[in-house]
């Protein structure tokens, strides 16, 4: 005789069945994450925390983005990556876009980080210069040949009639404490740090005789190629909203901003850590994009440094198209 398979059978098969589709679903979830791969110029800092906030806190997750850091020794190294390929967001100095542009490569700010630039230049508290003018004759730290640093001296050696080579002879130094380092043993009588340090070395044997981080100029952003985000209009929109959920955060949650600090910089001080905390609070853009204005004042500086650079206009190079 022919046996029936058992009624009870039944509800086992469509619960198998259930579970695969639940399976399935959540795969497809998994698989419709975009991996989108973000070059440094060496580390996250302080100035680019919308980033490390964003992948922490799952905002891009969120918006469907598989984020990834990769960091290069160097802007430049970035900048090559970006234009290759290899990454699809540098994050760098908004100049950057100029440059590319005047060599035919399309590039544009995709999200404005930083509105003021990062560095100040320090020296001993027992040197005999008072300002940028009394830098004649003397060796100037730069981090490295061709980098913002250096056309930060070119224009204010320019400003102030001063002529790199002649009078100003810059030194590539490093960063940080290869910096420091620099103007301790003598090497160099002025030194470049960016922000962090600057605030650590200010008022501790050292003082600032030039300061950039008061100017209001495009410093550092998110750079992409035109063709990547005219072929990836939703990754670009989920990238740019994610990035400035972040950015907001690290403007207004203090608390946040400064465990965020602590975790990149672990020697920090919640003293120090408060100081950066509150100076990002006033340096970075608020809306992620940059204000004409202060990119005109880019261009002219840029022009000054190397006038053989194309001009690019401002809704060419800083388009927002996601964050009107």
């Amino acid at each position: 005789m022919f046996k029936f398979a058992k009624p009870r059978a039944l509800p086992s098969l469509f619960h198998g069945l259930a579970v695969s589709l639940v399976l399935g679903v959540s795969a497809a979830g998994a698989w419709a994450q975009e991996r989108v791969v973000f070059g440094t110029p060496g580390a996250l800092s302080d100035n680019s925390l919308a980033v490390k906030i964003a992948i922490d806190k799952g905002f891009y997750k969120e918006a469907g983005i598989d984020a990834e850091i990769v960091n290069f020794k160097g802007g430049a190294p970035s900048i090559q990556a970006l234009v290759g390929g290899g990454i699809q967001y540098a994050i760098a100095a908004p100049e950057h876009v100029i440059r590319l542009k005047t060599r035919g490569v399309d590039a544009a700010v995709a999200f404005a980080l930083q509105g003021t630039h990062t560095y100040a230049l320090l020296v001993p508290e027992a040197s005999p210069v008072k300002s940028f003018a009394d830098l004649k004759g003397k060796r100037v730290g730069i981090t490295s040949a061709g980098s913002l640093t250096e056309n930060l001296i070119r224009l204010e050696a320019h400003e102030n009639g001063l002529a790199v080579g002649s009078d100003i002879e810059v030194l590539g130094a490093g960063v940080g404490a290869a910096q420091k380092a620099a103007l301790d043993t003598g090497r160099i009588d002025a030194g470049m740090f960016g922000n962090l340090d600057a605030i650590r070395l200010s008022g501790q044997g050292y003082r600032i005789v030039y300061d950039w981080r008061t100017q209001e100029i495009p410093g550092l952003a998110l750079l992409a190629l035109d063709s990547y985000v005219k072929e990836n209009p939703k990754i670009a929109q989920a990238v740019a909203e994610a990035t400035l959920k972040a950015q907001k955060l690290v403007i207004e949650d203090r608390a946040t901003t400064v465990a965020a600090l602590k975790e990149i910089y672990p020697d920090l001080s919640d003293e120090i850590a408060g100081k950066v905390a509150e100076g990002l609070s006033r340096s970075l853009v608020a809306s992620g994009r940059f204000s004409e204005a202060s990119y005109a004042r880019l261009q002219k500086d840029l022009a000054v440094i190397d006038p053989d650079l194309t001009t690019v206009d401002f809704a060419t190079a800083n388009p927002g198209t996601y964050l009107n």
